[in-house]
């Protein structure tokens, strides 16, 4: 095992894109086998020293930071294993809609009708894009397209990560088979998908080398969206999906099943620009529509991969560098669909056809068929934030951005009141992100230091607002360290000590993420 104790030689793991200052630790421990992971955790339980698991260090709130103690990094455990093929049942009972819809999206990038599926075993600490290009050079994919693409695996798993493509691949979480996992005394567990399940009163028996541990999930309603908030304790809920999303809190990702699909053949999409929004949310809302019929049934027809929204105000933003977005823009939808070369022409003519159905020129679409222009795609959805950033770093005061969803039908009265409620505060503002989940990024913008007083003010109330509207606080970034008064508005004061006695139960000593979700 590697230990750092000259602080000098690891700044680099007390800083993330969170931009949280002041981040420190005694020391930084490298272990490169589970035995030396339990062993650590072991000591530092009995000896109570706070752990703050990290590798990637690519989080936006702060979670793989440590202020204190020591910091475990992952980073050797990054083997890349080989693949397995099979024909596999991946979800249990409460997911049967789910494993329904993967048969159908497998069954339609293979051109074939049944379920052909393979996993893939890798460390915790192996990256994301690695991954991803490895198991795609030998005929795979594995679907979770998270936007920062140097992320870990084992990062990923913990913060639930998504990305744009979600609106047809869903979350990590769909895509865990099994994970092997440390826990603060020094015990370790197995945990596969499928075998064993929560009971109705939420009590769960956790096997580890050590004997069974019985837990009892927290008690509080998560709103059945996307979500990214608190501990996972649905109905019945398989006990694997209670460590995905823990945020470092339960213990120690080492390795996971990672489930593989078939790639897609091939891959077009657009960016549509309307004058006026709602005409662009009528139109989203048609798409979602079609794509849920035909993610179920596998037709071949409108089953969009990802729906993106951009607002007036992101777009202004980056006009001086895409002469192609209009004078009149009020809004922006970039859509994405796999197909194959049988059915490109098809898929096509019925996305014109729509297109045309709400009055846009197809003339003044902006269509990308090929990989080049996929990345042209890539590249504009990025360039908003990294203008953001610059407006940021010259203003040297932090953005607030918020990450919450919503349930559909509630998506517009969201919007409204967000654009109300910075017109009535008179902050600079502009709103992207994955409106097919009805999952947007309000980014409220300061200049000066009242300004962003009042920005932080007014996620609050945008949080709340969501909440009252049966949504989430966040629906992908997860909470962190930043946004603990956003969780309680979410849970109340009773479920923050609800998710406070479930770690207990884990992690008596109280080790591990100190202040991740929750203050300890």
């Amino acid at each position: 095992m590697i230990i750092k104790t000259d602080q000098s030689t690891f700044a680099h793991y007390l800083e993330d894109a969170s931009g949280m200052l002041g981040a420190n630790a005694e020391k930084v421990y490298i272990p490169e086998t589970k035995e030396e992971v339990s062993s650590l955790l072991k000591e530092c339980s009995e000896k109570k020293i706070p752990v703050t698991v990290a590798a990637g260090c690519t989080g936006v709130t702060g979670g793989c930071l440590a202020y204190g103690g020591v910091i475990l990094s992952t980073e050797k455990f990054n083997k890349i294993g080989k693949i397995q093929q099979r024909q596999c049942t991946m979800y249990n009972k409460r997911q049967n809609e789910n494993e329904q819809q993967l048969k159908a999206t497998t069954a339609h990038n293979n051109g074939q009708s049944g379920i052909e599926t393979a996993t893939i075993r890798v460390g915790s600490g192996a990256i994301v894009n690695e991954i991803k290009s490895y198991v795609l050079s030998q005929g795979w994919m594995y679907a979770p397209d998270p936007t920062e693409k140097n992320a870990t695996i084992g990062g990923n798993i913990s913060t639930d990560a998504s990305g744009g493509r979600g609106f047809k691949y869903g979350t990590t979480r769909k895509y865990i088979n099994a994970i092997e996992i440390v826990l603060s005394d020094g015990s370790y567990a197995n945990i596969r998908r499928g075998e064993t399940f929560a009971s109705d009163d939420g009590t769960v028996v956790l096997k580890t080398n050590l004997g069974e541990k019985i837990l009892h999930l927290p008690k509080y309603k998560l709103p059945n969206i996307k979500n990214a908030a608190a501990y996972y304790n649905y109905k019945n809920a398989d006990l694997i999906d209670v460590f995905i999303g823990h945020e470092g809190t339960l213990g120690v990702i080492i390795s996971a099943e990672l489930i593989l699909i078939r790639p897609f053949e091939m891959l077009f999409g657009g960016i549509i620009f309307f004058d006026k929004k709602e005409k662009s949310w009528d139109f989203v809302k048609e798409i979602r529509t079609l794509s849920e019929q035909n993610k179920k049934s596998g037709a071949v027809d409108i089953n969009a991969m990802s729906v993106e929204y951009f607002d007036k105000n992101a777009l202004n933003l980056i006009k001086p560098y895409y002469p192609v977005i209009p004078e009149n823009v009020d809004a922006g939808i970039l859509f994405e669909q796999d197909c194959t070369k049988e059915t490109y022409d098809i898929l096509m003519e019925k996305w014109i056809d729509i297109i045309e159905k709400y009055g846009i020129n197809t003339d003044d679409v902006w269509f990308a068929s090929d990989a080049k222009q996929q990345e042209e795609f890539r590249i504009f959805r990025h360039k908003i934030p990294e203008c953001v950033n610059e407006i940021v770093k010259k203003n040297k005061i932090p953005k607030v951005g918020t990450d919450v969803a919503v349930p559909h039908d509630k998506l517009h009265e969201m919007i409204y009141f967000c654009e109300q409620k910075f017109k009535e505060n008179n902050l600079f503002n502009l709103t992207f992100g994955h409106i097919g989940e009805s999952h947007l990024h309000a980014n409220i913008i300061a200049s000066t230091q009242e300004e962003y007083e009042r920005c932080k003010s007014l996620y609050l109330e945008i949080a709340r607002k969501a909440v009252s509207l049966g949504g989430t606080v966040t629906a992908e970034h997860g909470i962190g360290k930043v946004k603990h008064h956003f969780l309680e508005a979410m849970l109340g004061k009773e479920g923050i000590e609800e998710m406070r006695k479930f770690k207990l139960s884990l992690d008596p000593s109280n080790i591990l993420g100190q202040n991740n979700m929750f203050k300890i």
